[in-house]
């Protein structure tokens, strides 16, 4: 089986795993829903709302991913299946279901908070890039933490600190997702700062998360050969 046909049956295998546990897929689509309607539509802040909606659904999905697909790990790698490979699968899977809540999102966010919008085409891209952090953020807090208590706490953690601190502070921009919520900001007019340096914040995140998850990965899959016995 080639390096690609392993990568799509992951990504099977994952896809099915998440179907089975429905009441967490009905979460991942409530609950940016329940972020973003809490806030009134005349608050401009309820694009951010709703964006961290976004990222909290893709990036428990990746935790959750991870966290419920263990023990098939060993067994991938015993079949011969490279740790990289399972990553793969993994992240093709979790990036479809990232763009599609953006496509279930996107609409509601400029059409509801449109009057605070001043460049829609942007604040898309804000939400695809917002999902593309989450999916790397929520892998690596599946690779690195033991149960699902443990990582989701750690989620709450860093999504509730990137909502609640001004983005010009240095501990808003050690947080991975610091470049969507940028690029938000200028979309939305509240903000100078530019595109290109909020993009390469968030690149250089994503880059800096999949490697820790690839080395978590390999580090906990790792398959020790013995020796041949003498002839």
């Amino acid at each position: 089986m080639s390096a690609l046909a392993r990568t799509v049956v992951v990504a099977e295998m994952q896809a099915r795993e998440l179907l089975r546990r429905r009441a967490v897929m009905v979460l991942l689509i409530l609950l940016p829903a329940a972020f973003y309607y809490s806030v009134p539509a005349s608050e401009a802040w309820g694009m951010l709302s709703g964006s961290i909606g976004v990222s909290w659904a893709v990036a428990a999905a990746g935790l959750f991913a991870v966290l419920g697909w263990r023990r098939a790990d060993p067994r991938l790698a015993l079949a011969g299946a490279p740790a990289w490979q399972g990553l793969a699968g993994r992240l093709l899977l979790l990036h479809v279901l990232g763009f599609a809540l953006v496509g279930l999102f996107a609409p509601l966010i400029l059409s509801r908070s449109g009057e605070h919008i001043d460049d829609a085409g942007l604040m898309l891209f804000a939400l695809l890039l917002m999902a593309v952090v989450s999916v790397a953020l929520g892998l690596v807090i599946g690779a690195l933490v033991p149960r699902e208590l443990e990582g989701t706490l750690i989620l709450i953690g860093v999504v509730g600190i990137a909502m609640s601190v001004p983005p010009e502070t240095a501990v808003a921009r050690s947080l991975p997702l610091w470049g969507p919520i940028e690029i938000i900001s200028i979309a939305s007019g509240f903000s100078d700062g530019t595109v290109a340096g909020a993009v390469a914040h968030a690149l250089g995140s994503v880059l800096v998360l999949l490697a820790v998850a690839s080395w978590a990965w390999r580090r906990r899959i790792r398959v020790h050969r013995s020796p041949s016995l003498p002839q």
